[in-house]
């Protein structure tokens, strides 16, 4: 967290990425209160719309929202203010599950953002696109696995749960090393439920494999070449096109779809 901190009174922006449940948000609100105990002009944002985001902001800044005539002024009259104002003073914006921020507002915090406002983003595998991409990251790993136990402990005494060591390790599996799932864990096991199945996926990049079919394909079609053998020839050449195909239309895929669960 002390990183996290320093980087944001320095004025740097910075994404804190992980799958779901571990820990991000328990992080970030650290972060917010440290920096509230602080004295630091700052808020913590939820997924909203952009007009509720801005509104939001806008009140911490003590930006008005309405003009002369009393009416509320336009999302894009906001935003210029917004940068007005950012530009002469400083605050620091939180915002939770900005991988749901709309990218036309993920846009405008990276005007922010080149403005100097320092920025600390929480997302859920966000894509290396707008805003993200521009923003040094932060992964957060699975615990290890005296950490889950711990946790798992402590839940368990939380809870009021008389579940035994043993019990407690047996769920332990369940977690691979997800904070939230661990918990969940405890409280099924608390209240009974029979689940042995764990919801935490772990992947392997095929990635090597493909170019290693690739290769295979090329060196036969050599060999048939050398040797004068058309039909092994032929069929390495075919099955050099398929790879091809296949590669390609892998590259389009969304990269989530190129890992094989494993």
């Amino acid at each position: 967290m002390e990183g996290l901190l320093n980087s944001l009174y320095s004025a740097r922006s910075v994404l804190v990425t992980s799958g779901e449940g571990m820990g991000k948000t328990y992080l970030v609100r650290r972060v917010w209160e440290r920096l509230l105990a602080d004295g630091v002009t700052c808020a913590y944002f939820e997924p909203a719309t952009p007009k509720t985001l801005l509104t939001e902001i806008a009140d911490m800044a003590g930006v008005d929202i309405k003009n002369l005539e009393g009416r509320s002024k336009t999302v894009e009259v906001l935003k210029q203010e917004l940068i007005q104002w950012f530009s002469v003073n400083r605050a620091v914006l939180i915002f939770d599950d900005a991988h749901y921020l709309e990218v036309k507002f993920r846009l405008w915090l990276k005007k922010l953002k080149d403005v100097g406002v320092p920025i600390l983003l929480a997302a859920t595998n966000p894509p290396r696109t707008d805003l993200f991409i521009y923003v040094p990251r932060i992964e957060l790993k699975p615990l290890a696995e005296y950490q889950i136990r711990d946790l798992m402990e402590k839940e368990a005494i939380a809870l009021g749960s008389d579940l035994k060591p043993h019990q407690i390790a047996k769920l332990q599996s369940r977690a691979g090393g997800n904070p939230m799932l661990a918990k969940r864990a405890i409280e099924e096991g608390f209240l009974g439920i029979q689940n042995e199945a764990g919801d935490h996926g772990r992947y392997f990049d095929i990635t090597p494999l493909l170019l290693l079919v690739g290769i295979v394909f090329i060196c036969y079609r050599f060999i048939g070449l050398g040797t004068g053998n058309q039909s092994l020839y032929i069929l390495a050449g075919i099955g050099g096109a398929i790879f091809l195909g296949v590669a390609r239309l892998s590259y389009y895929l969304p990269k989530e779809s190129r890992r094989i669960s494993n």
